[in-house]
């Protein structure tokens, strides 16, 4: 099932940094909420507990919460289903107004945007145990050193390929980034004019690049949050790479620019391999049939660089409105949404993968080949920056990279124009 967090969030969201800058509570800034939130005790739930949910995630969610009223008889919780492209401007507003309802899911990437308003609450200490997410996704819940959010679901990218042609090449799935090239050529041999689609410039094309970054051991960021650091020997080696497939020509300049594109030229073989994420698999049923899928699609974690192989961790996660009016309540239902059982639950209505780790263990998370690669990536899988200002960030990295996919800049050029422009754009620490 395509996750409504890697899919429409990545429309309904791109405006959040713009909307939230200058719009913030003025009575209510994060240095005034130093002390930690109230504890929440272990009593069932009671009362009327209001949340908005986007998507997808929020038609089904009644279906969900239904469980949660029967551990919890005295609990209602009433779920407003909210377009991604409404998102941004309604929490901002509701924030500004003062007028929210108890607790919002938020896509991992715009929490530090909306926390750095003043209008959510931090998460209360010891409501979940953090060490049983995926450390990526404890990441993308922080702001200023701490949490406000809890991890719902999870999404990361894996490498798809053509398994047929890799077996009529006599070639094994990649490991390391020195197989990388020569494997995706040997695919080419078998008929593919592109070993492998990769974003050139169209949103979010900083998703699919940054990780060659990561993998080569760069950082992006100081380790205080207080500055970018683009323009790093490690940085200039992961753009290199991805430059390496362009001039190589296993990758096309001109990479996909919509969801659904790069498909059928996957079924067809004119494409051999692609980097994306859990709702991949429906969309090639859609394109090639379920037994295409069985019999020629191969996946495998991303091929390992210097460091790592990381790739980028995305989601959905829950934070509490500081004005909540049952924020007890509201906590309650979070931290019963973050326990294994519940989050197998979410799994079986939605097909979006548990956060928490120990949720894997039983049924077709424990047993699906294709999960099984997922929940490999998802160790090493990391989200981007936890600042208020990353999407204007990301606006510059998608234009930047767009340039060196086509040739017009080198890869050095970029990242020092990527350097000048966001230290001039901060981190707004």
């Amino acid at each position: 099932m395509l996750s409504s967090t890697s899919a429409k969030s990545l429309v309904g969201g791109l405006t959040v940094a713009l909307l939230l800058t200058g719009c913030g509570r003025s009575d209510a800034r994060p240095a005034e909420q130093s002390a930690a939130a109230a504890p929440i005790d272990a009593k069932p739930a009671d009362g009327a507990i209001t949340v908005w949910a986007m998507g997808t995630e929020g038609e089904l969610l009644p279906k969900l919460a239904a469980e949660f009223s029967k551990a919890n008889p005295g609990a209602k919780v009433q779920v407003t289903a909210v377009p991604w492209q409404d998102y941004a401007k309604k929490v901002q507003t509701a924030i500004a107004s003062g007028d929210t309802p108890d607790a919002t899911m938020v896509g991992a990437v715009d929490l530090a945007a909306f926390a750095s308003t003043g209008g959510l609450e931090k998460v209360p200490s010891k409501l979940v145990d953090y060490d049983s997410f995926y450390r990526g996704a404890v990441q993308s819940t922080l702001f200023e050193g701490a949490e406000y959010g809890v991890p719902w679901y999870v999404e990361t990218r894996s490498l798809f390929y053509r398994k047929d042609m890799a077996k009529a090449a006599g070639v094994s799935a990649p490991k390391t980034w020195e197989e990388y090239g020569p494997f995706l050529q040997a695919l080419q041999k078998q008929g593919a004019k592109w070993g492998l689609s990769l974003p050139t410039g169209a949103t979010a094309t900083w998703q699919g690049v940054v990780p060659f970054m990561w993998q080569a051991g760069a950082q992006i960021m100081s380790e205080d949050g207080t500055k970018f650091a683009f323009d790093t020997p490690e940085a200039l080696k992961g753009l290199e790479f991805y430059r390496s497939f362009i001039s190589s020509k296993i990758t096309s300049p001109n990479g996909p620019v919509s969801l659904g594109e790069i498909e059928p030229q996957f079924v067809a073989g004119s494409t051999a391999a692609l980097i994306a994420g859990p709702w991949e698999g429906s969309l090639l049923k859609s394109a090639g049939g379920a037994s295409f899928v069985d019999d020629k699609v191969g996946i495998t974690p991303l091929p390992s660089g210097p460091k790592s192989n990381a790739s980028y961790i995305g989601g959905g996660q829950w934070a509490v409105f500081r004005d909540a009016k049952n924020r007890e309540g509201a906590w309650k239902f979070i931290r019963w949404m973050a326990g294994p059982d519940a989050q197998k639950t979410w799994y079986d209505l939605s097909g979006d993968l548990p956060a928490v780790e120990s949720a894997w263990n039983e049924g077709k998370l424990a047993t699906d080949a294709t999960l099984a690669v997922f929940r490999t990536q998802l160790k090493t899988a990391q989200p981007g920056p936890t600042t208020t200002t990353w999407r204007q960030v990301t606006a510059v990295l998608d234009a930047e990279f767009e340039k060196v996919a086509k040739g017009v800049s080198s890869p050095q050029a970029a990242l020092q124009e990527i350097q000048k422009k966001a230290s001039a754009i901060g981190t707004g620490a």
